[in-house]
This record gives structure tokens, sequence and C-alpha cells, in this order.
């Protein structure tokens, strides 16, 4: 199961918050990677955050794959993701059976 997730560093994580935080993340980061989970990752340009599309089996995986040291200082944003071949098929049979 396919999901897309985001995360943002909350506001109030600031100058030497910001740097005990990267201090923390950046292993934690690398256990992510590492994980076998991930299937692509990078930084968001436009804010302080990072998506990641990660293949895992259930949900409830994003709390381990993660960690209290993404969840704690991260608002955290996951939506699973379709194919677009199932996206397709289903829209092909939605027209097939005239919806």
């Amino acid at each position: 199961m396919l999901f897309h997730v985001t995360i943002e560093a909350y506001s109030d994580v600031v100058l030497d918050a910001d740097k005990r935080l990267r201090e923390i993340l950046s292993p934690q980061l690398q256990k992510v990677m590492d994980s076998g989970k991930v299937r692509e990752a990078g930084l968001l340009s436009s804010k302080r955050g990072a998506f990641f599309l990660l293949d895992i089996d259930a949900p409830e995986e994003l709390y381990e794959v993660f960690g209290p040291e993404v969840y704690g200082s991260f608002a955290v944003d996951a939506q699973p993701v379709t194919s677009m071949e199932t996206a397709g098929e289903m829209f092909r049979q939605w027209a097939e059976a005239g919806r």
C-alpha cells in the first residue's frame, strides 16, 4: 500500500530548537531511508518540510517508520495513493456502466 507522506516542522521550532531538531532528526531520517519502505523522498523547497512515498502494509507502520522524533516535531500528513493504472481501470469500468 502506497502512502504519500508530507512532514512540516511546527512553526514554534526555531533558532536553538531548530538546531537541536536537526541533530536529532538526521539519524532518524537515515533510519527512515534505510527502512526499505521508501520509494522516493525529498525536501520541499518552499517550506521546512519533506515528502516521502512509502510502500507499507498498514497505516500503523507510519508510526514505526517515523517514530517520536518526527511525530513530536512535525505535522504529518499521510495520504493513501492509488496508482494511475488502477484509477484508469476504475474510470473505464465507470464509463462502461454509464456512471
